[in-house]
């Protein structure tokens, strides 16, 4: 029997054998940073592949986005107790896409609130059953949806002892839920996926929406910008390029419509070049689809 244990345990790939450790970069005092790959979760060798943030006060420590996995949780924890044994005060989910929040079972014997935008629970319900059957690899072992205890539909401040985090709601933007976190020690903003470098920017929500909260980001007091996926940004610039994206995507999409060219065709069509953006076959025609349905009601 022992044997034969030993046999399936070698069978299985070496990304589930061996413990995940995680790499973080300290941003700014006590602001910690891992980068994700720049990678589809349903089809990555090993998560994760969002950005993940801990912010370390006083008194407690707030995580920002968890992962996509129990794994990748479980590591990010790890990684946490290697600069702190402060109590995880709070668990702040950007948004509801489970390569951001699925790592939450990983933290819930540090009985921390989970905090999500006031519109995340009902997105969660409807959404979280769909995604967890389609994450069928091994590393997904023992990932189970944990929801949030605490949500917020107007600009609130987290106290972690002698440091101030700004949580702000946003309207449907990449989602109809978008949360976003400014440190303001630091000026480090966490944008979670209102803000997308290198990898194409993904359409979940309301395309005009998303323009017009970038604008409201890009006036807070930031000094530097953690992106949901992508490398960290100290530019005022930093949403300038994923705003021409939008932008043009919303005027070749008008066009389409204006053109009577059907949705279907419009997908394979409209803006076919990636420019240098990452995963734009993966995501792009999604984004067409989303755009144009919205646009066609204009």
């Amino acid at each position: 029997m022992n044997r034969l244990l030993v046999m399936l345990f070698l069978m299985l790939p070496f990304s589930v054998q061996a413990s995940l450790e995680l790499s973080f970069s300290e941003v700014a005092p006590g602001v910690f940073m891992h980068q994700g790959k720049l990678a589809d979760l349903f089809t990555v060798d090993s998560d994760p592949v969002a950005n993940i943030t801990f912010i370390v006060g006083d008194e407690a420590v707030a995580v920002i986005d968890t992962g996509g996995s129990k794994r990748a949780g479980n590591a990010v924890l790890r990684a946490i107790r290697q600069q702190t044994d402060l109590p995880i005060g709070f668990v702040i989910n950007t948004h509801v896409h489970p390569d951001h929040h699925f790592g939450n079972i990983a933290f819930v014997d540090e009985k921390p609130e989970f905090v999500a935008h006031a519109r995340y629970p009902g997105d969660f319900d409807a959404k979280s059953g769909y995604y967890l059957q389609r994450l069928t690899n091994p590393w997904f072992t023992g990932t189970t949806p944990i929801g949030a205890t605490r949500v917020i539909n107007e600009t609130t401040e987290l106290d972690l002892g002698n440091r101030t985090l700004v949580l702000t709601p946003h309207e449907r933007a990449h989602t109809r839920h978008d949360l976003s976190v400014l440190d303001q020690n630091s000026g480090t903003l966490i944008t979670g996926d209102l803000l997308f470098i290198d990898h194409l920017p993904t359409l979940d929500g309301n395309l005009m929406g998303w323009l017009a909260e970038t604008e409201k980001l890009e006036a807070m007091p930031f000094r530097q910008v953690i992106p949901g996926h992508g490398p960290l940004q100290k530019s005022k610039q930093a949403f300038e390029k994923q705003t021409r994206y939008l932008s043009s995507l919303a005027q070749a999409v008008r066009a389409a419509i204006n053109d009577n060219i059907d949705i279907n065709t419009a997908s394979t069509t409209v803006m076919p070049s990636p420019g240098d953006w990452k995963l734009y076959e993966a995501f792009h025609p999604r984004n067409v689809i989303q755009a144009y349905k919205e646009l066609e009601w204009e």
